[in-house]
Order: structure tokens, then sequence, then C-alpha cells
């Protein structure tokens, strides 16, 4: 399976909507039930930050703030769907913070969000915690990247 990571521009894992990251760190994740691997597959930038769009630049939506009052505006809605020109073939996206209208967009095209907590900081934790949390290990016994 594919997973995204939305990562600022050192590259930490970012912690706000993930409409707003600069890039996504995509990871594949695979192996057996006791066994998982995963590896590196490629960083992606966000197209809302190669196009300079408002997305990145809006502070409100850096924080999530886009339900209050751009709930209803179906172009803001239509604009958290631009994430998947570079996560469209993801299963997972994992984030910290995401806004509804983010959450709609994923679930409307099979993405499903796996949440994390604000003190992860590397995607190595990241994928880790994912592992763990989800339902693809039973009796774990390692997680570690592919050689």
């Amino acid at each position: 399976m594919l997973v995204a990571i939305p990562m600022d521009a050192m590259m930490r894992v970012y912690h706000n909507n993930p409409c707003s990251a600069t890039m996504f760190a995509i990871y594949e994740v695979v192996g057996e039930r006791r066994d998982i691997r995963y590896r590196y597959v490629d960083t992606r930038l966000n197209p809302w930050e190669k196009h300079e769009g408002e997305m990145v630049r809006d502070p409100r939506m850096k924080a999530c703030e886009c339900e209050l009052d751009l709930s209803k505006d179906p172009h803001h809605i239509s604009e958290h769907y631009a994430l998947l020109e570079v996560i469209g073939k993801c299963d997972y996206i994992i984030v910290d913070l995401y806004c509804l209208n983010t959450l709609y967009a994923m679930r409307n095209v099979g993405i499903k969000i796996h949440k994390i907590p604000p003190f992860l900081k590397t995607a190595e934790e990241v994928i880790n915690h994912f592992v763990i949390g989800t339902e693809i290990a039973e009796h774990l016994q390692y997680v570690h990247p592919v050689a």
C-alpha cells in the first residue's frame, strides 16, 4: 500500500492542514502481519505550492479553519481535490490536523486518513506509528525499512 505524509520545506512532518503542506513523502508499506517493511518512494511537491496558490499562503487554511465560512463554497471545496494530483494513487494520508473538506475529498476517492499525534517529527516515526496503529499488524515482531 502507498501512504502519503505531509512534509514541510525542511522535510519534517507537517502537522497543520495537509492542503497547506509544502510537499508529500510517499512510502510503500508491504509485508505480512508479522513482518512489515516500508520503503521511501518519492517526494512530491504540493500543487498549491508549485502554483503559489492561496491554500498554502492563507493562515486559515493552515489552521484548518476553512469550515467556518468556506465550507459551503463549491469552489473552495473543489480546491481540496488538487492534492489528488500528487497523492491520488495512495491508500492512506497520515496527518495530525485536517478539515472536514479534506476529509470529504479524501473519502470520496477512497483515501483513508490516519491521524497521528503532534510529537512525531520524522517520517520513520510516522510510519512506525501508522503500522502499529492500524489493522495491518498482528503480533507485530518487526517494522523496518527495506535495505
